[in-house]
């Protein structure tokens, strides 16, 4: 998630979770697109040769993959999109990781153990949406939500697309705390599937720590309207 670096997840057609890696330097954001054109995106059916498995636990879904190999066979339907995020749904955060998630600071839950590190809840209730310039000068973009259980959850958004689209608006002259509103308003118009993934560990102050975040949002209707992070960059 940094110096250009993205994370992809995907499932298989036994709708297995795989997280596709590669070797240092990781893979770039440049690998998800095909000129201007986003090929790796959300409801993308995409093709893979993949290669050796990797498990890291809670990070259990890591597969190798050649990346000339990759080919765009299909933007998934609405409905078919819908359905495969309603089958990989879980009813609750805690549900979705099997194992305790702790709290202060933030929510994370230890490194070495727990069967899986990302999946699809729907969250009960949008508390608020936060789009903020830190002290350091970048930018903070947080979602605060209760889950099925009512649970109250704020986690990092590391959604390209999400994040893509609101510097977009802010360099369209929309204020940071308008477009924090907005998106809080529409996202409570809308039936919300949020993708919740762990962070790796390895934090110089927190080494044992998989934090919680948020790496999709995916609304219905879709607030995208059909496009994809490529449509927001610079």
């Amino acid at each position: 998630m940094r110096q250009g670096r993205v994370c992809i997840a995907g499932y298989d057609a036994d709708l297995r979770c795989v997280r596709p890696v590669l070797p240092p330097p990781r893979i770039l954001e440049a690998a998800l697109r095909v000129g201007k054109r986003g090929v790796i995106c959300p409801a993308a059916e995409v093709e893979f040769n993949f290669g050796r498995t990797v498990s890291d636990p809670p990070h259990t879904e890591d597969i190798f993959y050649s990346p000339n190999s990759v080919r765009l066979l299909r933007r998934l339907p609405e409905a078919r999109w819908h359905d495969v995020l309603m089958a990989t749904m879980s009813p609750t955060v805690e549900a979705l990781f099997g194992q305790p998630i702790l709290s202060g600071p933030g929510h994370y839950v230890w490194r070495g153990q727990g069967e899986r590190s990302i999946g699809t809840v729907v969250p009960q209730f949008v508390r608020e949406v936060i789009y903020r310039q830190r002290d350091d000068g970048t930018w903070d973009y947080r979602l605060g939500f209760e889950d099925g259980k009512g649970t109250p959850y704020r986690l990092a958004i590391t959604d390209l697309a999400w994040r893509k689209v609101c510097d977009h608006l802010r360099a369209n002259g929309r204020a940071s705390q308008d477009i924090s509103h907005r998106s809080a308003d529409s996202l409570r118009r809308r039936t919300v599937f949020l993708r919740i993934g762990l962070a790796r560990g390895g934090l110089d102050s927190f080494p044992e720590h998989c934090f919680l975040q948020i790496t999709g949002i995916h609304t219905f209707p879709d607030y995208l309207k059909g496009r994809t992070f490529a449509d927001f960059s610079p």
